[in-house]
């Protein structure tokens, strides 16, 4: 995942990363970070889909590692506990330069996707975020000039993984564009670019976003599995109302939702199925259990363990909770981040008696 900063991610500049072809070579890390001293430096990864970390210690600012072909293609490096710098993991010499001071302006360069990366947030979102320390201006029109910058640089540089990056994060987070300038850029790539992986997941992405759940259209169907592994599609539900419910165990507010979700469901028991869908990690299948168990949530439980894609970047989720309420047939009615959307409407559709 290349995240900058906390502030970038926030403005949509770069959030999930495509995969990247795995490389033969290791990369070689070598960091000088202006006061840094001898603390340790973790870098995270994914090996066999698994999550994985490794520690080295800095010494006298400097340090050193080598990182061998991750799942994603990338390495992210933690220097301070609330931050994380993403580097593309090409075989190489790279180079990670800055100032613990300002770990949102670390630079990393020497192999060309890192070239590029750097490149693009020192001209565009570091100086964003320059400005909003200045000038605070809304999200709303950081995110514009966010858009702006990241078109031109996906047009300037179509041969590059980055553009494909930038305009799968741009449809992903921003997204406030007409879905056909997004298929225009992705046209734009060469077509290395569209052939990677980075590519094909901004090309599912895009297409997600022609086809995504809307108000009065019906919802796609899917077939998810249950907390015990067993196969439940959504057509199983029709002739009932059907929420779904969009949520993670690391949610704070999904959790504390809970219990007015549950009020509701046990109001409506009798015209409303409930289903959960969960976003969450094949490592963290436990957590997802536990949370089940421990806020006893006694309805469908479903989730790929596969983070944000799949069913949940198809229907567009990108907050956490998000509830969809269908009609008996399948038609979205609700798409709302709080439940007093979806209270209100079944007032309408289900009075009790």
């Amino acid at each position: 995942m290349l995240t900058r900063t906390i502030l970038l991610a926030f403005l949509g500049l770069s959030l999930a990363t495509p995969t990247l072809a795995q490389q033969a070579q290791p990369s070689r890390v070598t960091g000088n970070i202006k006061g840094l001293g001898n603390k340790p430096v973790v870098f995270f990864y994914e090996h066999n889909g698994h999550q994985l970390h490794d520690t080295v210690r800095a010494v006298n600012d400097r340090f050193t590692y080598t990182a061998y072909p991750s799942d994603d293609g990338t390495v992210n490096m933690k220097l301070v506990p609330w931050y994380f710098t993403s580097i593309w993991n090409e075989p190489g010499r790279i180079t990670v330069t800055g100032d613990i001071a300002s770990v949102e302006r670390i630079a990393v360069t020497g192999t060309p996707e890192n070239n590029w990366s750097t490149q693009y947030y020192q001209r565009s979102g570091w100086k964003l975020q320059q400005r909003m320390e200045a000038h605070p201006d809304s999200a709303k029109a950081l995110q514009t000039l966010d858009g702006k910058f990241a078109r031109a640089f996906i047009q300037a540089h179509p041969q590059a993984r980055t553009s494909a990056d930038l305009l799968y994060s741009q449809a992903r987070v921003v997204n406030d564009q007409p879905v056909e300038t997004y298929e225009q850029l992705l046209r734009g790539l060469s077509p290395a670019v569209r052939a990677s992986v980075q590519g094909q997941a901004a090309a599912s992405r895009v297409a997600s976003l022609r086809n995504r759940p809307q108000v009065g259209l019906p919802a796609p169907n899917f077939t998810m599995p249950d907390t015990a592994g067993v196969a439940v599609s959504l057509d199983k539900f029709k002739g009932q109302y059907v929420l779904l419910d969009f949520w993670g165990h690391w949610c704070g507010p999904c959790i504390q939702s809970m219990p007015h979700l549950k009020e509701l469901q046990a109001r409506y028991a009798s015209q409303l199925a409930v289903v959960g869908i969960g976003m969450e990690h094949k490592d963290d299948k436990s957590n997802w259990l536990n949370a089940i168990r421990k806020h006893q949530l006694r309805w469908t439980q479903l989730s790929e363990l596969n983070t944000d894609k799949g069913v949940i970047e198809q229907y567009d989720i990108n907050a956490f909770p998000t509830y969809m309420l269908l009609d008996k047939q399948g038609i979205v009615l609700v798409k709302s981040n709080d439940l007093a959307a979806v209270e209100e409407k079944l007032k309408a559709l289900a009075p009790m008696p």
